[in-house]
């Protein structure tokens, strides 16, 4: 058998195939080395944590079974402040719905005054004319209200939610739940819900030595606490324990509010002081013949 000889040309043009391919493989791999030089310290650390997710473990979507466990993303500072973001857009939603509703009436305010009523011969017809006037403003403003403090409640539950020490103690919080209360309460009570709005002032004046002196917390207290004392006086006659309690809350902060305004040498925190005890001895009386 013939064997057949290669040329000296074919080997070297096979030698420098193999050279260059080395040469591309090499710079392949300087290249790779390079990059990795480059590369940011968050894409490495993104890249080393998808490295180390790729476990039989599949881990993923994994949610905890226990609610304990499911509250612990709650103590972080990013879910913190992307919960009071949205807080935040809840309480601005309750503000526009007010301001327009404030608007609306200033705007019909307007008009009903320029509004020339020819019609009217006798004098019923101004009052009833006006009194339906006051009835859609009043309208306008009730629903208004309502609304808003859809807004506001949801706003007091997301901070609520909030538990990450240094999100709470910031002044910027502070501030925030400070003017939500405020505004939650003065809706509440124009609704004539007052019930509601105890334990958010409760929790008001707690807030930093300001709301604690804010004497508007405590005008707004001593109405609700007396509205309920009224309530337990009307339908839970035998409850007279609570009733004291509502009675003896009502006085304390309506005390607090006049001295506040007036000062306790005052002759209205004295007149007052007056009332108080007169009302709580006769409370004391009727329960003697009980």
């Amino acid at each position: 058998m013939k064997l057949r000889t290669i040329s000296p040309k074919f080997i070297i043009c096979a030698a420098a195939g193999v050279v260059f391919s080395l040469a591309i493989l090499a710079g392949y791999g300087f290249a790779q080395e390079a990059a990795k030089g480059k590369e940011s310290p968050a894409a490495s650390k993104d890249r080393d944590a998808q490295e180390e997710e790729i476990t039989g473990w599949r881990i993923k979507d994994f949610k905890p079974y226990i609610q304990a466990m499911r509250d612990l993303q709650k103590l972080s500072k990013e879910y913190s402040e992307n919960i009071l973001k949205v807080a935040i857009d809840e309480y601005s939603t309750g503000l526009d719905v007010l301001e327009d509703m404030e608007n609306e009436v200033n705007k019909l305010t307007a008009e009903n005054k320029d509004k020339k009523n020819l019609n009217e011969r006798w004098h019923w017809q101004e009052i009833d004319r006006k009194n339906q006037e006051a009835r859609q403003i009043q309208k306008k403003k009730y629903d208004a209200k309502q609304k808003a403090v859809t807004y506001f409640t949801r706003a007091i539950n997301h901070i609520d939610e909030i538990q990450f020490a240094e999100v709470r103690k910031d002044q910027k919080f502070i501030n925030f739940q400070t003017r939500l209360y405020q505004v939650y309460v003065s809706c509440q009570y124009d609704l004539h819900n007052l019930k509601p709005c105890i334990p958010i002032l409760e929790r008001y004046v707690l807030i930093n030595e300001t709301t604690k002196k804010d004497v508007w917390a405590y005008k707004y207290l001593s109405s609700c606490y007396g509205f309920m004392e009224t309530m337990m006086t009307k339908y839970q006659k035998k409850n007279e324990e609570q009733q004291m309690h509502y009675k003896q809350l009502k006085n304390r902060n309506m005390l607090m509010a006049v001295e506040m305004q007036y000062g306790v040498e005052s002759p209205e925190y004295k007149h007052l002081q007056e009332v108080v005890e007169t009302d709580e001895k006769r409370t004391e009386r009727l329960n003697d013949f009980k």
